[in-house]
Formats: C-alpha cells, sequence, structure tokens
C-alpha cells in the first residue's frame, strides 16, 4: 500500500477516520493524502440563477487552507508522509477523481454515528464514491476507537468470484500484519447457501486452507445474524463487497427496526467486486 486518501471537513468524525488511516499509515509505510473538497451550501442549490458571493467562497476556501495545513503540520511532526487536495466540488465526484489521478489505494471515510451510517452508505457521498470507484473504502465510525486490526470478518455471500476481493483483503492483512481473518456465513435460509465442496476446493488452491476459517450464524435475517455475531465476538474490522444491487444495500433494506452493532462500533472496509 502506497496512498491513503482522507476526506476531511474537518469534523469529529472526519478526524477519528484520519486516526484510522494513521494506524494503518504506519504499519503499511503509506503515505496519507489529506483531501478537503467545499461547496455552496445546500440551500443555495435551490436558486441555481443566484450565486454565492465571492468573498464568502474566498472565506471558505481561506478556512479550508488552514485546516488542512494544520493537520498537514501534524502529521508531517508525527513522521507521516502527507500530501494534500483543496478543491470546490461535489464531495463524491471530487473523491473518486482523485483516487483515479493519484492511483490511491485506499479511501478512508468518517461517518456520524448509529442514526447516520446507513444514510452514509446508502443514498449519500461513501454511496456514491462506493458506486464510481473500483478502489476500497473504509468507513469509520464516530465512536470506534482503531488501535488495531486483530480480528477481521469478511461477510459476503461466498462464491467462485470472490477470490479476487478475498485476495486483496489477504493482501491488506498480511501488510497490517493481521493473523485472524474470518469468513462469515449468515445462515438466514435465504440470502445464504451452505458453502459447497467446489468453492472449498478453490479457495484452499488460491490461499491454502490455513488461510480459510469459515464461521457460520444463525438469524432470522441478516442484520440479525451479524448483530448477535459482534455483540458475542471480539471484531475490529468488517469486510464487505459491493457491485451494483449490492448484497450491502441488500442488508440494509432488508429491516429498520434495530439498529446493527456494526454502525457505531466496528470500522466497515468495502472492496469493489468486478
Amino acid at each position: 500500500m502506497k496512498t491513503i486518501i482522507v476526506p476531511t471537513d474537518f469534523s469529529n468524525a472526519a478526524d477519528n477516520a484520519l486516526n484510522a488511516a494513521k494506524m494503518i499509515a504506519r504499519k503499511t509505510k503509506a503515505s496519507i493524502h489529506l483531501a478537503n473538497f467545499y461547496s455552496i451550501p445546500a440551500a443555495d442549490y435551490s436558486y441555481p440563477d443566484i450565486s454565492m458571493p465571492a468573498e464568502i467562497l474566498e472565506q471558505i476556501r481561506k478556512a479550508a487552507i488552514e485546516g488542512i495545513g494544520k493537520l498537514s503540520d501534524e502529521l508531517k511532526a508525527e513522521g507521516f508522509s502527507v500530501e494534500s487536495t483543496i478543491e470546490m466540488g461535489m464531495v463524491s465526484d471530487e473523491i473518486v477523481d482523485l483516487g483515479n489521478k493519484i492511483n490511491a489505494d485506499l479511501i478512508v471515510m468518517g461517518t456520524t454515528g448509529a442514526s447516520g451510517i446507513v444514510n452514509k452508505i446508502i443514498g449519500s457521498n461513501a454511496a456514491h464514491v462506493m458506486r464510481r470507484t473500483t478502489l476500497p473504502i473504509m468507513l469509520v465510525p464516530q465512536g470506534c476507537v482503531c488501535d488495531d486490526f486483530n480480528n477481521v470478518v469478511y461477510l459476503d455471500q461466498l462464491k467462485e468470484d470472490d477470490t479476487a476481493v478475498l485476495s486483496k483483503l489477504f493482501a491488506f492483512g498480511d501488510e497490517m500484519g493481521i493473523r485472524n481473518i474470518k469468513l462469515l456465513n449468515v445462515n438466514t435460509g435465504f440470502f445464504f447457501q451452505p458453502i459447497n465442496e467446489h468453492l472449498m476446493m478453490q479457495l484452499d488452491r488460491a490461499f491454502g486452507l490455513e488461510k480459510i476459517k469459515l464461521e457460520t450464524v444463525d438469524g432470522a435475517d441478516v442484520k440479525e445474524g451479524i448483530d448477535h455475531y459482534l455483540e458475542n465476538h471480539s471484531v475490529d474490522l468488517v469486510v464487505m463487497s459491493t457491485h451494483k444491487k449490492t448484497f450491502l444495500e441488500r442488508i440494509f433494506e432488508s429491516s429498520n427496526t434495530k439498529e446493527m452493532a456494526l454502525y457505531s462500533k466496528v470500522p466497515l472496509l468495502v472492496y469493489h467486486k468486478e
């Protein structure tokens, strides 16, 4: 890993994401690329013919430069390699373009907590970024303290085309020194099917059985199964994959009766599945 993008609006949530990025950068020797994208406040989009006064835009730009400069100085003082970008534009579009431009390896974004993360993932900046980029994205809840990723769980409908994503995950694990990566199968009788013998043979050939640690948990639905697992196991990072009508979206659409534990406690690393 060479470059980690950390978008920031200087909020507590963004600062927490930066702390997670710092932990990753220390272990992988990656550089941190700070990014701030400012735009006209949402209320003004209702009146496209009315432009924001130039002096207000300049104030916003100067505040962004000052904030990014302060963060950069702090990171450099801690020994990190730091670059930065400040642009006017839509956050989700600019993050994707920046990732492509600098050939980044990971985007680390903060979320605002339990009640907000569904909106953050489905239908907001992170959702738009996930749908448009092929880069891995890590979403860090505001209340999460990321000291290390000792226990990692990969959650998806395991199929033969998962080997590419698992290869990226295991490579990340090797860089980070992670020794405990589990593949979680939530048995609802609907979304998930038992992992077949042919797939196990394929995973064995690709990675070796010593890396394939399977666990199954029962649940009335996927959200309940995940909650149950996270409440009863020590998990530092949940990993999923996304493409088109994603498994991730189906989980969030399945129920609104209970907040999933991972929303407010555990970072979520999302890989793009080709």
